[in-house]
């Protein structure tokens, strides 16, 4: 059986021979092979090579964003739209829209001049962060700054439209063959709020506009209603099997009540309509989700991409599993810091391996992973490791004593 038919067999809810394992190596990739510290067997290997000589599943969930094939494709990440390869549209503004870029020492600056005022944003992406294994460029000037630019904002999405793009999907489709799932992406945010507050406003600013600012965040959410039903379409026709419905949840940042109300009727909205087509819908679940573990289970997404058990944070793997499974699958399972030498001995390794194995039985609808990725300084013989008591001790239906 093939990595790939594993973990969709795995996402479908099916049976299959052993546990699917597909680590998240894109950070740790990137940060050795610029400092030139891969494992000496692996040195001049791309890290899907890498992958595919320990017998690893590729993880294809999160796009390659530091690999655009023009530069067209992230122009607009200040915006949370992309046309990367993993995108089966691409973006398209129309004409009453002028768009003037400039660029300088790893920042992009954008304006959008439209007939109500400009829009501008800013993004950086730094040496600094390259060498640290980061892909996705920081939002150094958010679109929205002040109530009166909600509207501005608005009229973008108001005059926004997507367009089928599924050549270059298709083709990393066939790259990545039966080696793993090319899981295609509609944006960051899950909801059209949800998207305001992770790409289009500062962070802290977004509570305080929330509670003061309804009526004008609310205006705009309705128009970015206009991005999501039209990515809706287009993915439902096209070749992706999995979609990456936003993600970065956490009891904190997207609390109980606001993420029951802001959030979870797009996921079921989105679940149920691509679910009809026969697609897989995944939402990144890697923050804190105590008290959040009835909604997301209750949310409608098919599987939990992901998931960081404690110690990392406050929910066990054995909570996830026995909470989750029976509605969804779980991707994920791993913290990242077992993989740390100064944060986890040889001892407390295993024996958290160990556990994993007792907690999961029968393994039915679980993909194992690094949550949220493999840390730069990883031990890399520990993922090794990782995947050998897999094969040797991942086989289905698994009986754990928990």
């Amino acid at each position: 059986m093939t990595n790939k038919k594993r973990m969709l067999m795995a996402a479908r809810g099916e049976m299959v021979d052993r546990i699917p394992f597909a680590p998240r190596l894109d950070l740790w990739y990137n940060a050795n092979s610029m400092a030139d510290t891969l494992p000496r067997k692996h040195r001049g290997r791309t890290r899907d090579e890498i992958a595919r000589a320990e017998g690893w599943g590729l993880h294809k969930v999160v796009p390659e964003y530091d690999k655009p094939q023009n530069p067209e494709e992230d122009l607009h990440r200040a915006l949370g739209l992309y046309s990367l390869k993993e995108f089966v549209f691409k973006t398209h503004f129309s004409k009453n829209i002028d768009i003037k870029v400039k660029r300088q020492a790893g920042d992009t600056h954008v304006e959008y001049h439209t007939p109500m005022g400009i829009v501008s944003t800013t993004t950086s992406f730094t040496d600094e962060m390259k060498k640290s294994g980061t892909s996705l460029s920081w939002i150094k000037e958010h679109a929205i700054k002040k109530p009166e630019d909600y509207r501005l904002v608005g009229y973008l999405f108001e005059n926004l439209e997507l367009l089928p793009k599924f050549e270059d999907f298709i083709q990393w489709q066939n790259q990545i063959g039966e080696d793993g799932l090319a899981v295609t992406m509609v944006a960051g945010g899950a909801s059209p709020i949800h998207y305001i507050q992770r790409d289009l406003i500062d962070a802290t600013t977004f509570y305080y506009h929330y509670h003061d600012y309804p009526k004008e965040m609310m205006g705009l959410a309705e128009r970015i209603d206009n991005f999501f039903n039209q990515a809706l379409k287009i993915i439902s026709a096209s070749p992706a099997e999995v979609v990456l419905w936003g993600g970065n949840f956490d009891a904190m940042l997207t609390y109980p009540p606001y993420f029951k109300k802001e959030i979870v009727p797009w996921i079921t909205k989105a679940s149920d309509f691509l679910g009809r087509k026969g697609k897989i819908v995944a939402c990144h679940c890697d923050g804190e989700n105590l008290g959040l573990m009835d909604f997301i289970r209750d949310s409608g997404m098919h599987m939990a991409e992901s998931i960081c058990p404690y110690p990392m944070t406050k929910v066990k793997i054995e909570e996830y599993y026995q909470q989750w499974s029976n509605r969804l699958t779980l991707f994920g399972g791993i913290p990242s810091d077992i993989l740390l030498e100064e944060m986890t001995s040889e001892d407390e390794f295993e024996a958290y391996m160990d556990h994993l194995f007792d907690s999961v039985s029968p393994g039915k609808r679980l993909i194992l992973g690094v949550a949220d990725a493999v840390p730069t300084d990883a031990v890399f013989e520990r993922l090794v490791r990782i995947g050998e008591r897999v094969e040797k001790e991942g086989r289905l239906p698994l009986k754990g004593r928990v």
